[in-house]
């Protein structure tokens, strides 16, 4: 079976990452999953956006932190330094606009970042994250991935119905399986750099999925099928869509 294509931030090369209209072309395109971002306003908010501060995707400047929903959504989440202003109507979404457009349509895949987490078991950014997906009705839907395992380990403990995913950038296979017991993750997601034999091997013995991140280049999409991936991450779903269809006709 070809991997599911997981759209980074939505269709990112083309629109504004975590933005409404990036995951709009996502879903157009024919993406299997949407993978986004989350942090906190000051007034414990839960955005979709993938920095903890405003100053590389809008128009505003500061931390998530020091500000408020509305504060943030007075700037353009357009992405300027890429898009110029052709986007410059798109804000912050919440955590709640985005599970709302994607339900029924595509199942979300839900990046922890781990400068949210804090030690807080109630009221932290888990907590909250997993009330909207609730409320959404979404929580057998989603996804909640992370690198840190603070956020795994919460998510499982309010959630348990939830599917969990544990990042990893820089680990051995070893690490790897001991991180998806440790949060009882079946599915692991280390970076494309980290992928080899040994670890494909490693998990299939041990029951997990494995998917991966960011491939962009349909060359490289090939080059990876020999690790059976369940998913692939890439800020050009289209184009690895394409691909797939290519090499093995329509899915």
């Amino acid at each position: 079976m070809p991997p599911l294509i997981i759209a980074h931030r939505g269709d990112s090369a083309h629109r504004p990452e975590n933005t409404l209209a990036s995951f709009a072309s996502a879903l157009e395109l024919g993406a299997d999953l949407i993978e986004f971002d989350i942090q906190l306003s000051k007034d414990g908010q839960v955005l979709v956006i993938h920095d903890a501060s405003l100053d590389r995707t809008t128009t505003g400047r500061g931390k998530l932190s020091d500000l408020t929903l509305a504060e943030i959504r007075g700037f353009s989440a357009g992405y300027p330094e890429r898009f110029g202003a052709a986007f410059a109507g798109e804000r912050v979404p919440l955590l709640a606009e985005v599970l709302g457009f994607l339900r029924g349509r595509a199942q979300a895949m839900i990046e922890i970042k781990s400068e949210s987490v804090t030690d807080a078991d109630e009221g932290g950014i888990e907590a909250l994250a997993v009330a909207e997906a609730r409320k959404a009705g979404v929580l057998e839907e989603v996804a909640f991935i992370s690198f840190d395992r603070r956020a795994l380990a919460r998510c499982r403990a309010l959630a348990p119905e939830a599917a969990r995913g544990h990042l990893f950038y820089r680990a051995t296979p070893e690490e790897v399986l001991e991180g998806a017991r440790a949060v009882a993750s079946r599915l692991v997601m280390p970076e494309k750099g980290m992928l080899s034999e040994a670890l494909r091997d490693q998990a299939k013995r041990a029951g997990l999925i494995m998917a991966t991140w960011v491939v962009d280049d349909p060359e490289e999409l090939r080059a990876l099928a020999r690790f059976d991936l369940y998913g692939v991450g890439t800020n050009r779903p289209g184009a690895m869509l394409e691909a797939l269809h290519e090499g093995d006709g329509p899915r």
